[in-house]
């Protein structure tokens, strides 16, 4: 059975783009764009990858409530 869960970055430059990471089976997890019909825009066979992935590009994960710079 698949755990249902959902992670939520956000770009830390701009804090105009949001992704979602979410798991998809075996391990393996995808990450989505909300902001474009839930377009997937990535697929991990692990989570240290997309969240290497969203490192990269500079996002970080949202933890409770963000306030502006």
């Amino acid at each position: 059975m698949l755990r249902a869960w959902i992670e939520v970055w956000i770009d830390n430059v701009a804090w105009k783009y949001v992704l979602v990471v979410r798991p998809i089976g075996d391990g393996r997890v995808e990450i989505c764009d909300p902001q474009e019909s839930w377009k997937v825009v990535g697929v991990f066979d692990n989570y240290e990858q997309a969240e290497h992935w969203l490192g990269e590009d500079e996002y970080d994960l949202v933890e409770g409530r963000l306030l502006p710079p």
